[in-house]
């Protein structure tokens, strides 16, 4: 509705006039407290500088402008920031557009260093610079980078400042933002200059941030006292407190009213090939098997990509702590067959209980874990408040936070800050991340990287790839990685289109779930029906070793044979990027030689499809028609696979090193008895 209205010329500036005309009446009805006493006579010593403040405490700041001082304001660039940018220009101050994105790799250009670049050239002109210290999407509080960087380029300095009023409106956005409200006590606080020079090392740097934050907690703070207004009305989520509130007691409840029907939750995924019934038990927290002598780490993974991300983790611990032990627990079954194969001798696997109090506690005093490392994106109340009880350390390894994930949690405060709060330390893939579970209340957090950069190349049987190759001849292919339900029609639908010109063309469907080929083949095979077109051939691996050469679409329904057929093509489609799943991992398929092909929701792995992508390391495509075009383009032009593979190393090599932090992160917490 209001970007409605700010479209409409005439309405956009009434609202800004109304808005004006109301922050005046604020600030004339009610009376005022500085500090210092006469603020202006600071402002005018420092002009031109750069004024910090909060991004949800904005709305009087224009109203503090002295006559003799000319001032330009940092304002977004997006559509809701017409109205701050025009009503900012009613006191005098005119508006940059654009915003300084919070550390945030995107492929949309969000205009912050042209931003930037505009503040440090007005600043010269002697303008002063006012501009929020935090910046979207949070968290709310913590100070950026930008106006750090813009201190030392532009060697002007920074000044904290806040304005509180007693009566006022604070909505439950990311920044807090706050509504002033008239006939109010209002206090206005103003720090002392901090100054950050230009030759200033990073460490320095960093001391200056938490500086700069330190002084803007402290104005904000000391405004609300004078304002007689309590300040934890505007505290972010990571500053409130830890207790439970009613949605996670709720959920509590819940899940203890549900284990009378645990067994039959079991039984039917179980019927789904989605359970193991011989190992029914450790679902409810219990285990045939001893708790090692010695210290014990307990790695909790989801299923494969994590299982995969975490096992050299597991074996250079291993291998550095000879009185270690390693529990992984996981919830598939393609998980627990994966680390039956590949954990070392003193890691051992067992399923991860359900999310059940009773079930939690019984697990937890069998295993008596010395250390909980859960990895990526594993949150289950129920585990971590009962490992929390238990005094064992908690952290969360190559923690992502989706954008979606992120606004379901943000909208559960009670439940989202009891949670996250609880972990010792949370090691982010990406600044987003980093930025998200603080805002979230993680009180430890730093981005470490991405895991499954640094994770080894897959494995696979050379025998088998042989075969296969030898089963395919020349015939050209692709695979299709880890589909899911949606994406296999669409691949289905490029074959069509490459076999136009290559009626000898391969396709290889790996299926995210392998069991699933069987409904595969039978969705592919009606709609090939329903179009009239000529009927696939389509082979199961479990049922053909290899395809032959009537084998129009072969569907890899194994397990743990990705890295077969990885090596076996050039080319290969990640799968969950064609739907609105937020994509799977590209680094696998790279790291065995394959170019790769992504659809356009990449959520998931957004950092380091950015760098595949500005590298030019990947290619993106829309739909089937686009993937098509891109394959039969490499098949023509052989020399654009050279290429890719060079912009995918470089990527790679830049976005590697988070294994190393993780493992000193988790010795810290592991070191051996004397």
């Amino acid at each position: 509705m209001l970007k409605k209205i700010l479209k409409n010329p005439i309405w956009g500036e009434r609202l800004a006039d109304g808005l004006a005309k109301y922050i005046k009446y604020v600030r004339s009805k009610g009376t005022t407290i500085c500090e210092p006493e006469n603020p202006d006579e600071l402002f005018l010593k420092e002009d031109p500088f750069i004024l910090a403040v909060w991004h949800g405490q904005f709305l009087l700041i224009p109203t503090i402008r002295p006559e003799k001082i000319k001032a330009k304001i940092v304002v977004g660039a997006h559509g809701d920031a017409e109205l701050a940018a025009k009503l900012v220009s009613r006191f005098g101050v005119i508006p940059i557009r654009g915003s300084g994105a919070a550390g945030r790799r995107s492929k949309r250009d969000r205009g912050g260093a042209k931003v930037l670049k505009q503040a440090i050239k007005a600043l010269k002109e002697g303008y002063c610079i006012v501009s929020t210290a935090d910046v979207p999407p949070g968290p709310a509080q913590k100070v950026g980078d930008g106006i750090i960087t813009m201190a030392r380029l532009s060697g002007k300095p920074i000044i904290p400042a806040a304005f509180a009023t007693k009566r006022a409106i604070t909505f439950k956005s990311w920044s807090r933002l706050t509504i002033n409200l008239p006939s109010s006590k209002t206090g206005f606080v103003v720090g002392d200059p901090i100054h950050v020079p230009r030759e200033s090392t990073a460490e320095e740097l960093e001391e200056l941030r938490l500086k700069l934050e330190v002084a803007m907690g402290k104005v904000t703070k000391r405004a609300h006292e004078l304002a007689e207004r309590s300040p934890k009305k505007i505290l972010p989520l990571w500053e409130r407190s830890k207790k439970p509130g009613l949605a996670l007691k709720s959920y509590q409840f819940a899940t203890s009213l549900a284990k009378p029907i645990a067994p039959l939750i079991f039984n039917y995924r179980a019927n789904k090939g989605k359970e193991v019934p011989e190992r029914e038990q450790e679902r409810y927290g219990l285990s045939d098997l001893k708790r090692p002598k010695g210290t014990l780490c307990w790695f909790h993974a989801a299923s494969v990509g994590e299982t995969n991300a975490c096992l050299p983790l597991i074996e250079k611990l291993l291998d550095r702590n000879q009185e270690l032990s390693i529990l992984l627990t996981t919830g598939t079954t393609t998980s627990a067959k994966l680390a039956a194969n590949k954990l070392p001798d003193r890691a051992f696997h067992q399923f991860i209980p359900l999310d059940n109090r009773l079930f939690v506690k019984r697990f937890l005093a069998h295993w008596r874990p010395n250390l909980a490392a859960f990895i990526e994106s594993e949150i289950w109340p129920n585990l971590i408040m009962e490992t929390d009880k238990k005094n064992i350390p908690l952290i969360l390894l190559n923690g992502r936070m989706s954008k979606k994930s992120f606004k379901r949690w943000f909208k559960k405060p009670a439940m989202a800050r009891p949670l996250f709060g609880r972990f010792d330390k949370v090691l982010a893939q990406g600044p987003i991340d980093e930025r998200r579970f603080i805002t979230l209340g993680a009180e430890n957090v730093i981005h470490s990287g991405n895991l499954k950069i640094d994770a080894p190349a897959l494995t696979y049987d050379e025998i088998e790839l042989q075969n296969l190759k030898s089963a395919i001849g020349d015939r050209p292919l692709f695979v299709a990685a880890s589909t899911h339900p949606g994406e296999e029609e669409l691949i289905a639908e490029a074959h069509n289109i490459i076999a136009m010109d290559y009626p000898d063309f391969l396709t290889i469907i790996v299926p995210r779930h392998p069991n699933r080929a069987e409904e595969i083949r039978s969705l592919l095979n009606e709609k090939q029906q329903n179009n009239q077109n000529k009927s696939l051939k389509i082979d199961l691996r479990s049922e053909v070793a290899a395809p032959n050469r009537n084998t129009n679409i072969y569907i890899a329904n194994t397990i743990g044979e990705m890295g077969l057929f990885y090596s076996l093509t050039k080319t290969a489609f990640i799968g969950g990027s064609f739907i609105r799943h937020g994509g799977q991992n590209p680094i696998e398929a790279i790291k065995l030689g394959t170019n790769i092909i992504s659809g356009p929701h990449v959520e998931n792995f957004a950092i380091s499809y950015f760098e595949l992508f500005q590298r030019g390391g990947a290619i993106e495509v829309k739909d089937a028609k686009t993937l098509a075009t891109k394959i039969v383009d490499l098949l023509k032009n052989p020399d654009q696979h050279d290429s890719l593979k060079i912009g995918a190393k470089d990527a790679i090599d830049y976005l590697s090193g988070a294994e190393e932090i993780t493992l000193k992160t988790l010795e810290t917490y592991l070191k051996p008895s004397n």
